[in-house]
C-alpha cells in the first residue's frame, strides 16, 4: 500500500506544529516492527513509528490502552540514551515517505536526528550522530548502512504517488493491526505451547487406543502356544510354520519350535498387561487433555491481564544463561612473544570472543574495515608496532584478502549487533595494509584452539 505524498505531506505539516518541542516519556515497543512515544503532557496521546513492512508510517494515535513494552537489544541501548526526549524539527522528503525529526534527550541534552524510510518492503529507522550512522533498526539488508558510514537518501529517490490518503479512520485502522500483531507476537509462543501439547496427548490418546486393539488380537497367542505342544512336534526343530486346524501359523525359523511357544506366551501375557493398565492410560491421558483444553478456553476467553497471568501460571520460561564455550565457538590464539592474540573464525567464534570471554575491556579489539572477516583481541593494553601489524595480517588472513584497511578500537568501545556475529563500534582507527608477511602465513597456520 503506497500513501499519498501529498496528503502525507499535509498531515506532517499538521503534526509538525503540534508537536514540536514537546516531551515524550520512554518509548514502548508494542510489537518488533512498531514503537509508541507517548507525550508526557497528555499520555492518552502517543506519537507512533511503524515499520510495518506493508505500510510503514508516522502518526500520532490517540490510545487509552497501557502496552508493557517488548524487550530486544535495540530498545535497551536506545532506552539509556533516550528515557525522556524532546521532538523537534518533523519533516516529510519532498519527494518520498522519508521523515525525519530531532530526538534530544530530556537529561543529558544529547541530540539524534532520526531518520524514518517509510518505504514498503523496505523501512528502515535510522539513527544519525552528526552525519553518521550510529544504530539502524529493521534495517534492509541491500542499503548500505554500516555503523559509523555517513548517511545517503535511497538511489532512485523520486517522487511516488500513492492512492491512500491520510485520514483519522485510516489511522485508527492502522493502529488496529499493529495492536493485533502485538497479541500475536506476545502469544504465539504460548498458544504454540498449548496447542503442541494438545497434540501431543491426542497422539498419546491414539497410540493407547491402538496399543489394546494389538492386545487384543495378542491374547489369542497363548491359545496357538497350547494348541502347537499338544502337535507332538519335537520342540528342539526349526520350522518356518506349523498347521493348527487348518491354518498355518508362521515361526521364526531362526528359532526352535519350543523358542517361538515361549515367545507366543510373552506376547500374550504383554497383551494381557496393557489390557489391564489401558483404562487408566486412557483416563490420565484424557484428563490432561481436558485441562489443556480448559486452559486455552480461558485464555481465548480472558483480557490481556488475565491473558498475562495464565501465561505466566502454565508457560515455562527458561531464564536466559550465559552462552557457554563449547568446542563450536571457542576462539583461536597465538603467543606472539608473550602476548595472546585471539581471533574468530566464523560468526560463533566472533561472538563468543567479542561478547562472552572474560577479556580486559582495554585490549585492543579488530576487525577487517566494510567485509566479514575475524573478530581479533590483542591481550595487550599499549600493543606494540610489530603486534598491531601482525593482527591487522591475521585479519586479512582470515577474509582471505591479500590486502585491505582494518579497524581497531578498545574492546570497551564494541557492542553486539543485530545478528550473530555482527559487532557496532566507535572511536575506531584505521591501518592499511597492503602485504602479509610468509612469517605471519606460517604462525596463522600454527594457531591453536583455547582451551
Amino acid at each position: 500500500m503506497r500513501i499519498s505524498h501529498s496528503s502525507y505531506q499535509k498531515y506532517i505539516e499538521k503534526l509538525s506544529k503540534e508537536i514540536d518541542g514537546k516531551l515524550l516519556f520512554s518509548p514502548i515497543l508494542i510489537n518488533n516492527e512498531t514503537m509508541l512515544f507517548p507525550f508526557a503532557a497528555d499520555y492518552r496521546y502517543s506519537l507512533v513509528i511503524s515499520l510495518n513492512n506493508r505500510c510503514p508510517l508516522i502518526y500520532k494515535i490517540n490510545c487509552d490502552i497501557f502496552f508493557k513494552s517488548f524487550d530486544n537489544s535495540f530498545m535497551q541501548r536506545f532506552k539509556k540514551i533516550f528515557n525522556r526526549t524532546i521532538i523537534t524539527n518533523l519533516q516529510l522528503n519532498d519527494k518520498d515517505n522519508i521523515v525525519s525529526f530531532i530526538l534530544t534527550s530530556n537529561e543529558s541534552d544529547e541530540s539524534r536526528i532520526f531518520v524514518a524510510e517509510l518505504i514498503p518492503n523496505s523501512p528502515n529507522l535510522i539513527i544519525l550522530n552528526n552525519g553518521k550512522i550510529e544504530e539502524t533498526y529493521y534495517r534492509n539488508k541491500n542499503r548500505n548502512l554500516s555503523f559509523g558510514a555517513t548517511y545517503e537518501l535511497p538511489e532512485s529517490l523520486s517522487e511516488l504517488k500513492g492512492e491512500q490518503k491520510i485520514t483519522e479512520e485510516f489511522l485508527n485502522e492502522q493502529f488496529k493491526v499493529e495492536d493485533e500483531l502485538r497479541f500475536k507476537e506476545k502469544y504465539a509462543e504460548f498458544l504454540k505451547f498449548l496447542n503442541t501439547k494438545i497434540k501431543s496427548v491426542n497422539k498419546k490418546i491414539s497410540s493407547i487406543n491402538g496399543d489394546l486393539k494389538k492386545a487384543d488380537e495378542n491374547r489369542k497367542f497363548v491359545g496357538i502356544a497350547d494348541e502347537i505342544y499338544t502337535l507332538g512336534i519335537d520342540l528342539r526343530a526349526k520350522m518356518d510354520s506349523v498347521e493348527i486346524n487348518g491354518e498355518i501359523v508362521k515361526l521364526d525359523i531362526s528359532k526352535t519350535v519350543g523358542e517361538n511357544c515361549q515367545n507366543f506366551y510373552k506376547k500374550a501375557k504383554k497383551a494381557k498387561e496393557t489390557a489391564k493398565h489401558f483404562q487408566t492410560n486412557i483416563d490420565n491421558a484424557q484428563k490432561s487433555l481436558d485441562e489443556y483444553n480448559r486452559i486455552l478456553s480461558d485464555f481465548e476467553a480472558a483480557d490481556e491481564k488475565g491473558k498475562d497471568k495464565i501465561m505466566k501460571t502454565y508457560f515455562p520460561v527458561n531464564k536466559k544463561r550465559e552462552t557457554a564455550e563449547t568446542i563450536f565457538n571457542r576462539p583461536w590464539k597465538y603467543n606472539l612473544n608473550g602476548t595472546y592474540i585471539y581471533f574468530g573464525k566464523n560468526a560463533s567464534q566472533n561472538d563468543y570472543l567479542s561478547f562472552v570471554m572474560k577479556l580486559d575491556r582495554d585490549y585492543v579489539w579488530m576487525h577487517i574495515k566494510n567485509i566479514s572477516g575475524s573478530h581479533i583481541v590483542i591481550c595487550i593494553h599499549k600493543p606494540t608496532e610489530n603486534e598491531l601489524l601482525f593482527a591487522c595480517e591475521i585479519a586479512l588472513l582470515c577474509s582471505h584478502q591479500k590486502a585491505g584497511e582494518i579497524v581497531y578500537t578498545k574492546k570497551k568501545n564494541v557492542r553486539r549487533g543485530h545478528t550473530l556475529g555482527e559487532a557496532i563500534i566507535k572511536n575506531q582507527t584505521t591501518i592499511k595494509l597492503n602485504r602479509i608477511r610468509e612469517e605471519t602465513v606460517t604462525a596463522f597456520a600454527n594457531a591453536k584452539r583455547c582451551d
